[in-house]
């Protein structure tokens, strides 16, 4: 140990006096003595702290080489990056428990177990479909619907080999900590305490049920990388606001009946009405179930949740698949609807370009910043945050289709 060590043990700074080193150790040598603490590295502190003690009263004055120094000053810096790597890796493990412990409750757990569950048979199913299907349609059908259809067989493969390497523990994922009782009591109106706040979504009503959070972004920044045909890279920074919506226990028990009825009658229609085209199913599932979630919610005297995803793009776009999808079908008797063989390359070209020509079009009107401001009056902080550039989500192809409908959903 060089001489700053010592200083150091006794938690000095080099040149101290005598006096000074003698009340340091008196200190630290009552603090550490193994008779007053029980510590097991009390006593080799102890050790340590009368080392320097009795070094620096005979060799105090000396002062270390420029060698020694420059050795100190390495050893120090090496232990200021270990104390923050320590720190980091301390941080990052409580940030990690947080997480688990959060994501671990019966309420996020569960339905996230069962969407996993359910992820997995439509991704099975879909695997098998996607292979089977295409070829079906290209031998028995029409064989000019492989080329609408190329990019569902390409993605039935793909599934394939991650579904393959893993297929014994496919559908092992965990059980569910629910029981049915608990299933009854999520969907009652349980009043917790109040915080003093009023209702958005009630009139009236006090803030003691959970509140509803919504994440806005403001793109400030983007970045793109092009190294040559077929490799483009693209970068987004964001600016993130989160907002904290006070709900109240009413409005939350009907946003859950809501989500209910809502995913309900999705499933009804898909699987009962009489239409050969499974799309139109689709969609007319989505109108029956926002249909019955507005009268639900207007009886009840509820605001919606998921008033804000409905803007002018989003409507526009809503529309624009409407009238490509009622184009290439064929309405007959009996309410029945079918599509032609365009469907396939209709809706393929919808998902990954609709977003891109969208803002190629729109993007050079004065008006298009305001395509992403709510058709519903939301509450002050939200319209200010929508006056200032901010957006629900990212305009994504695929993305900004499914994630919408899964924040209307849910």
């Amino acid at each position: 140990m060089t001489a700053r060590d010592h200083y150091r043990m006794l938690g000095l700074l080099p040149g101290a006096s005598e006096s000074e080193i003698k009340a340091a150790y008196r200190k630290l040598a009552f603090k550490f003595h193994p008779d007053r603490n029980l510590d097991p590295e009390a006593a080799v502190r102890f050790r340590q702290i009368n080392e320097s003690y009795e070094f620096l009263l005979k060799h105090g004055e000396e002062v270390d080489s420029p060698e020694d120094e420059r050795r100190a000053q390495y050893v120090d810096e090496l232990l200021r990056r270990e104390r923050e790597m320590r720190q980091r890796a301390r941080v990052n493990q409580e940030r990690k428990k947080k997480e688990a412990d959060y994501f671990n409750r019966p309420e996020w757990h569960d339905p996230l177990l069962l969407l996993r569950y359910g992820g997995r048979v439509v991704w099975l199913a879909f695997a098998v479909g996607a292979i089977l299907f295409p070829v079906y349609l290209a031998v028995f059908v029409d064989p000019a619907s492989l080329l609408g259809t190329s990019l569902l067989l390409l993605a039935g493969v793909i599934s394939w080999l991650f579904i393959l390497p893993q297929r014994g523990r496919f559908f092992r994922l965990g059980r569910l900590h629910t029981s049915w009782k608990d299933v009854v009591l999520f969907f009652r109106r349980i009043p917790g305490k109040d915080d003093g706040d009023a209702c958005c979504f009630c009139p009236g009503e006090v803030a003691d049920g959970k509140p509803c959070r919504i994440e806005l972004l403001k793109t400030l920044e983007i970045r793109t990388l092009t190294r040559g045909a077929m490799d483009h890279e693209v970068g987004y920074k964001n600016k993130v606001r989160r907002v904290v919506l006070p709900r109240s226990s009413k409005a939350q028990q009907m946003h859950r009946i809501s989500s209910l009825v809502k995913v309900t009658a999705l499933l009804v229609c898909l699987i009962a009405l009489p239409f050969s085209s499974f799309l139109w199913r689709f969609v007319a599932g989505l109108a029956v179930a926002a249909a019955l979630s507005i009268v639900l919610l207007r009886v009840a005297g509820v605001r919606s949740k998921a008033s804000y995803l409905f803007t002018p793009g989003l409507a526009i776009k809503i529309g624009i698949w409407v009238l490509a999808l009622s184009r290439i079908s064929t309405f007959g008797p009996g309410f029945n609807v079918e599509t032609s063989g365009w469907v396939y390359l209709t809706v393929a070209g919808l998902i990954f370009f609709l977003d891109m020509a969208f803002d190629l079009v729109v993007g050079f009107f004065p008006f298009y910043g305001r395509m992403f401001i709510p058709l519903f009056r939301q509450g002050r902080v939200l319209t200010d945050l929508y006056n200032e550039g901010f957006r629900n989500y990212q305009e994504f192809p695929v993305y900004s289709l499914f994630y919408p409908m899964i924040r209307w959903l849910f």
